[in-house]
């Protein structure tokens, strides 16, 4: 029933697009290439996505990222043990740091 909703809403979406782009600008609706005609499932849509991400998403760049989650997860849990009145002075350190920072006389600009 839902699905009944659910393409009635699309197509109707898609015409309200169309009759917007043709008063927007005339010529230019003529050349929107629409879509081929069919049906469209979750799994023909997953499947396309999929082979998309895979010429994005390198064997290299995936263990880059897993690489760097270990980092992340590492330096998380470092900070975890911490007791309240370290991670209190760690914060105090990091906002000197910061602040010292953006005074240096290096960073003004003439």
């Amino acid at each position: 029933m839902f699905g009944f909703f659910k393409n009635k809403f699309e197509k109707d979406a898609q015409a309200a697009i169309e009759r917007r782009a043709q008063q927007m600008a005339p010529k230019a609706a003529a050349k929107v290439v629409k879509p081929a005609p069919g049906p469209s499932t979750r799994d023909q849509d997953i499947a396309r996505m999929q082979s998309q991400v895979g010429a994005f998403v390198t064997p290299e760049r995936q263990a880059l990222i897993q690489n760097a989650l270990k980092v992340q997860r590492a330096k998380r849990q470092i900070l975890d043990q911490l007791d309240d009145e370290s991670r209190a002075k760690l914060v105090a350190m990091a906002i000197t740091a910061l602040m010292q920072e953006v005074d240096s006389p290096t960073n003004k600009k003439k």
